[in-house]
């Protein structure tokens, strides 16, 4: 059977800047070319950045992207590329009329856009264009608002012999669907562009549905996946090629930028727009190409980490923040957030600020400077007890008495959200929050303090998680013969916001081994409080905790972004009305 040479370029893009993704391109297609690939598929959108959302409906964007896409069509000596953009092309008629055929329900939700989501293949100019046929419009995918499903024929290239049909991302994860159209064509090779973002998991679905496509379709399938962060999304990259059996012939890295060479043998087919790549080649590389590596996949905890450390470093640099700050508490959420900061953008650009209170132990603060001595980063002690007493005596008319019990802990919260926000606008650096997806579903934290920030980084992170991730971390930290980050004693002491004497977290919420898998069904699962109940847990608890998750939206809705790691974050995947009178039965 014929062999074709891929290079899947699993890049990271950024959304709207072309001259810096022409750039990316071009570079990924020159060392396709010193290693003798036949052809170059990169992910979906990869011209444009994804998700590129609203910027679809600005006034000359889309113009801009098909003016960066002429600086890519002439390259003499360079193999053929696929490149992930956006079409003009007319939706054509729609028919409504009910069918259990995947066309027609792609179809029954169209909106007018003359907008495809496309692959275009270029080859010393424009050669052919693959538009996407199924539009995802679930979790964070919001593809019906701004495309059209693409029409006219599918898009097969011949390579060396070799049918090459395209796809994009949601095209190859239907059964019956556009991949096996291709197949029924004549494609015997299938090629993916994709921008799949991380959840956990994801990866093992992925390669699960990609073996059961390729029995179907007996096809080989190549999948490229974009890597990087973009706002809450992070994209793992893990680009992979199965036989057609669904066996992984290759497979790229989690989290970083890579071109995956695989030599793919595929059935002779004679389908397809004939492509051209006699273009010259040194044979010294392309015999000494590293070709269909398998990357060992990393275990979940692994995962989780590194797509923290990423999504906190790409919306640093792809927004212009050079420093961060952060609250050093002394506990386990702002240790591990500061760990993944200085894994993020190194030491030198991390400033620690411990902030006493009347309230604050003594451990807490001696923890702070420990952490800063293992991060080998700056911390700063700035007490806020001045501030705190000036403001309760201010308020003490205004209240008819000194703040008192809630009042008086979300004021030193807020207290400390200033002096952070001060020192952000005085310095230019950005201030991460420390607030976990624990607290933050129930509410348990405090508006313009504790979230004061620009980026939260480990929003979608539950409690235990972090316990987790700390202890993950330090065994890598060991491994690597370095030391641990984060102390025993920051892992064994009660959580406690310390904004009252002798607080812990425990008096205001249950155990965190009882919340945590309650929150994981209710907010994740979308259970309801009845089938909680039947899971097992306290119909009391039950009541109480989806009563406070229910009432904390508004507290979520003005929190800042923070990177997705599960499968239904808060903001982009869990979207409720603040003003909600709807109230379950009760139990």
């Amino acid at each position: 059977m014929p062999v074709v040479r891929l290079a899947l370029a699993q890049m990271n893009a950024v959304v709207g800047d072309f001259a810096r993704n022409v750039e990316t391109l071009t570079r990924f297609r020159n060392q396709a070319a010193s290693v003798g690939a036949d052809l170059v598929a990169t992910p979906e959108l990869s011209l444009l950045g994804y998700p590129p959302e609203d910027l679809l409906l600005k006034e000359g964007f889309i113009d801009a992207a098909d003016e960066a896409l002429v600086g890519l069509r002439e390259a003499p000596g360079l193999p053929p590329i696929l490149v992930g953009t956006v079409v003009k092309e007319a939706p054509g008629e729609i028919s409504l009329a009910p069918s259990s055929d995947w066309r027609d329900v792609a179809a029954a939700d169209e909106r007018p856009p003359d907008v495809a989501n496309a692959l275009v293949v270029l080859n010393e100019g424009l050669v052919a264009t693959a538009t996407k046929r199924l539009l995802p419009n679930y979790e964070v995918f919001d593809e019906r608002r701004y495309f059209h499903s693409g029409v006219g024929a599918h898009t097969i290239v011949n390579v060396n012999g070799v049918a090459v049909g395209l796809l994009i991302c949601e095209d190859v994860w239907t059964e019956n669907g556009p991949a096996a159209e291709l197949a029924a064509q004549g494609a015997t090779l299938l090629v993916v562009a994709n921008a799949s973002p991380f959840a956990r998991g994801r990866r093992g679905e992925r390669e699960a549905m990609l073996a059961a496509r390729a029995r179907e379709t007996n096809c080989p399938i190549a999948y490229v996946n974009l890597v990087g962060g973009q706002d809450e999304l992070v994209f793992d990259g893990q680009s992979v090629v199965v036989d057609a059996t669904g066996a992984v012939l290759a497979r790229a890295r989690t989290f970083t930028e890579e071109l995956l060479v695989v030599d793919v043998e595929a059935r002779a087919g004679a389908a397809g727009v004939a492509l051209d790549v006699a273009y010259p080649r040194d044979e010294r590389h392309v015999r000494a190409a590293a070709v269909n590596a398998i990357a060992e996949p990393p275990s979940e905890i692994a995962e989780i980490y590194d797509a923290l450390v990423m999504g906190t470093r790409d919306y640093l640099w792809k927004n212009g923040f050079r420093s961060v700050v952060i609250a050093i508490s002394g506990g386990v959420d702002s240790s591990l957030v500061a760990t993944i900061a200085v894994d993020a953008v190194g030491a030198r650009a991390v400033r620690g600020f411990a902030m006493p209170s009347r309230y604050s132990s003594e451990h807490s603060l001696s923890d702070a400077y420990d952490l800063g001595a293992r991060l080998d980063i700056e911390v700063t002690s700035v007490p806020i007890e001045p501030a705190h007493a000036a403001l309760a005596s201010m308020l003490e008319d205004v209240l008819l008495g000194e703040p008192m019990g809630l009042t008086d802990e979300n004021l030193q919260s807020r207290i400390r959200g200033v002096v952070l926000m001060a020192i952000s606008n005085a310095t230019g650096a950005i201030v991460l929050t420390t607030g976990n997806k624990s607290e933050m579903a129930v509410g348990y934290s405090t508006l313009y303090g504790d979230s004061a920030g620009g980026f939260a980084v480990i929003k979608d992170v539950p409690k235990l998680l972090v316990y987790e991730l700390c202890r993950f971390r330090n065994a890598r930290a060991r491994e690597a013969g370095d030391p641990e980050p984060i102390s025993a004693a920051v892992l064994a002491k009660a959580p406690s916001a310390e904004l009252r004497p002798d607080q812990r977290d425990d008096q205001s919420l249950p155990p965190y081994e009882l919340l945590d898998p309650l929150l994981e069904a209710y907010v994740e699962g979308d259970a309801t409080a009845e089938e909680l109940v039947a899971a097992g847990h306290d119909a009391e608890l039950v009541a109480r905790i989806t009563r406070l998750v229910d009432a904390a939206e508004y507290k979520r809705r003005q929190m800042p972004p923070g990177v997705r790691i599960s499968k239904k974050a808060f903001g982009r995947d869990r979207r409720m009305p603040i003003t909600n009178a709807f109230r379950a039965p009760k139990l």
